[in-house]
């Protein structure tokens, strides 16, 4: 499992490096897109979201877990469709929706999934301490690297928006492999 513990850091270090150089120069963007209302909006609904999921979770965790697999591929699905909308449209407003629809409901799923198969990866006290720890160094490190870079480089909207979905796809596809590996080690019925 500990193999598995470095995939797990490894997706954490590349989706924070692809977030930290996007997300948030796309908000700054998307935010002048759009009102006060979609922005409380977010916020409800982004609430709303981790409320009844990890309610979900916490009672049907072996359940859902089962489905992992399928939330990943879903996350994937519409995020392709979201950033193909707005690399085509350029409707930041559609999008700044959408990203929180998808965001409140497959996120946050994945998110959920996500502490149970930490559990699973790092079973005890130790092994868990350890990940969250070097969890923080590499999520920091890609951030100041991500930011780095876009500093430096200045790239355009679009650019970013392309940095930002191969962020997402790369972090699913390494959690698939993680999944697949979780499945096959310990014998889940899926």
């Amino acid at each position: 499992m500990k193999r598995l513990s470095f995939y797990m850091l490894l997706s954490a270090f590349l989706s924070g490096l692809f977030y930290s150089a996007s997300y948030p120069y796309i908000y700054a963007e998307t935010v002048k897109a759009v009102t006060q209302g979609y922005i409380s909006f977010e916020s409800v609904f982004a609430c709303l979201g981790s409320i009844v999921f990890c309610g979900l979770w916490n009672k049907y965790s072996d359940k859902l877990f089962r489905g992992y697999r399928i939330i990943l591929w879903l996350e994937v699905l519409f995020d392709v469709i979201l950033f193909a909308d707005v690399l085509i449209r350029g409707d930041l407003k559609f999008y700044f929706v959408f990203n929180i629809i998808i965001y409140s409901i497959i996120t946050k799923n994945l998110a959920c999934g996500g502490t149970k198969m930490r559990a699973i990866v790092n079973p005890t006290e130790k092994q868990r301490e350890w990940y969250d720890n070097s969890c923080n160094i590499v999520c920091s490190a890609a951030t100041l690297i991500g930011v780095g870079m876009t500093t430096i480089l200045k790239p355009s909207l679009t650019m970013l928006f392309v940095l930002a979905l191969c962020g997402n796809i790369i972090d699913n596809f390494i959690y698939l492999g993680i999944y697949g590996k979780i499945i096959k080690e310990r014998k889940y019925n899926v």
